[in-house]
């Protein structure tokens, strides 16, 4: 093989060598490798989905007023969390299987949470961090939040809210009038002032946030919430915003009502409909779609724009002393309905006033990881298990062929022939077992393609569908009602726009006990 230095000649010879390869691939197996199928993940968004279950986290002055959009407009020393433990929290989520967290650096009532040059109305002006930094210690619970998600190796994320009822004229202030935190009303197209170049500035901080040791905060997913409680109308420069994140954070997810990289799932309940196509055809820019349009997407849509779906650990998304945890069983069904859906979950997780998180909610989230450990690690199939395919793409068991489907591998699949839509797998299981459960991938770099599926077991020499689907998309959770007793599986793909690609099937169950 030539070797040499990399040079303009040298990347012509390399797309020589691509080229060949491609000739040759098509050449010996008859069929080229699949085009990808109209819109594709970017690099980040087939990283995000990856992540699946992560943390929010809203904390603020509403916290400590008991309120949850802090129309009180109260003075910062409200915040004044007794015992802030961000290492408590990162570790914690990390206890719980929870791959990241999101903390809100500025709700709806726009008190900033970490220490900015935009305005006086911040935690920083409050008696709690005043009395931190004389003590010598970091008063920027940002900066303190994004060090420990660090430390115990979990993504961070940043939420900031486009409305600013402290900067809304619409929104009444008394309790700050004639103080410094009696800012220009600048929210609105008609004020005078340009809200749009504030929020701007405000995003340039927090995605150029540093740690106190002067190393980069690397943000997982920017949070941009369209939820908005006043008639004020304010056009919002999402390009701009856009723009800004993409320079300083490419890595990074931006959500949206509608994009740009992540939606809106359509309601706050961490759920989503059997049917959840991962492309939307609207943009920030353009009208609003419903909350049931958002659940359900658009198929072969214009943008790759996945839904992620927000939730509620407790009954409010900040801290009240008379909420109460979900369930152990409520979660698991909300995580089969957003997760085992095909949409990443993003539970709501609130510190309490101590600014620590409340040891019940954790209690909850360690036996939910339990209850999620237990069902998930019941893989019947293993690497080489017996499987075999309707037709494998042109004949190249290595590329194509039906074992990729249980190799563990992200970037291997399962292919038909280029001219086929449908097609099936047949598995043994290897004596006899009681299923109730199956995970199905589809390889959704190359695209959302198949429209229908059927899952079907053999029982007494013939086989009984046992799930019918529509959407696959990233990954689905099919649970059964009742438990079959089975010894074969057979997957089929019935309905698909183009050459239907499988990444992952398992069977999930226990060996029945011989008599």
């Amino acid at each position: 093989m030539p070797t040499g230095v990399w040079c303009a000649s040298g990347r012509r010879w390399a797309i020589s060598l691509v080229g060949t390869a491609f000739w040759l691939a098509t050449a010996v197996y008859g069929q080229a490798p699949p085009a990808p199928y109209l819109r594709t993940p970017s690099t980040q968004q087939l990283e995000w989905h990856r992540l699946e279950y992560y943390a929010f986290m809203h904390f603020g002055p509403n916290t400590f007023t008991d309120e949850e959009w802090g129309r009180s407009q109260s003075l910062p020393d409200v915040f004044a969390p007794t015992a802030l433990d961000t290492d408590q929290w990162a570790k914690s989520f990390d206890d719980a299987g929870m791959v990241g967290m999101i903390l809100t650096a500025k709700h709806h009532d726009g008190m900033a949470l970490w220490d900015t040059n935009t305005t006086t109305y911040k935690i920083g002006n409050g008696k709690w961090a005043k009395d931190r930094v004389a003590k010598g210690l970091n008063a920027d619970v940002v900066q303190l939040a994004a060090a420990s998600a660090k430390k115990y190796g979990i993504k961070f994320g940043i939420y900031l809210s486009p409305w600013d009822i402290h900067r809304d004229p619409a929104m009444p202030k008394p309790n700050l009038t004639g103080t410094i935190y009696d800012e220009p009303q600048i929210f609105g197209d008609s004020t005078p002032g340009d809200y749009n170049e504030f929020y701007a500035q405000q995003l340039t901080e927090l995605v150029t946030l540093r740690l106190s040791d002067g190393s980069p905060v690397e943000l997982s997913e920017v949070w941009l919430d369209g939820a908005s409680g006043s008639d004020t109308v304010q056009t919002f420069n999402w390009t701009d915003f856009r723009d800004i994140i993409r320079e300083y954070q490419p890595g990074a997810i931006m959500w949206g009502h509608q994009g740009v990289d992540a939606r809106w799932v359509g309601n706050e309940d961490g759920v989503t409909v059997p049917t959840n196509w991962h492309t939307i055809s609207r943009t920030q820019d353009e009208p609003r779609y419903s909350g049931d349009e958002l659940q359900t997407g658009v198929r072969d849509g214009t943008y790759w724009t996945p839904a992620e779906a927000d939730a509620r650990l407790r009954g409010g998304w900040f801290y009240h002393s008379n909420d109460k945890p979900k369930t152990v069983d409520a979660l698991m069904s909300m995580y089969l309905q957003s997760v085992g859906r095909s949409v990443n979950l993003l539970l709501d997780v609130p510190p309490d006033t101590t600014g620590q998180l409340d040891k019940g909610d954790m209690d909850v989230l360690l036996q939910f990881k339990a209850q999620r450990d237990t069902f998930l690690n019941r893989a019947i199939l293993k690497p080489g298990s017996p499987v075999s395919a309707s037709s494998v793409r042109g004949g190249n068991d290595t590329l194509y062929g039906p074992g990729n489907v249980l190799d563990g591998n992200h970037d291997t699949y399962w292919a038909v022939h280029s001219d086929e839509t449908t097609g099936s797998l047949e598995i043994g299981l290897g004596g006899n077992y009681t299923v109730d459960a199956f995970i199905t991938q589809e390889h959704i770099a190359l695209g959302q393609r198949i429209g229908g599926y059927v899952i079907d077991a053999l029982v007494n020499d013939t086989y009984k569908t046992v799930v019918r689907g529509t959407s696959l998309g990233y990954k689905r959770i099919d649970r059964l009602d009742t438990p079959v007793e089975t010894s074969q599986i057979r997957f089929r793909v019935t309905q698909a726009n183009a050459t239907p690609l499988i990444n992952s099937f398992q069977v999930l169950g226990a060996r029945n006990s011989s008599i």
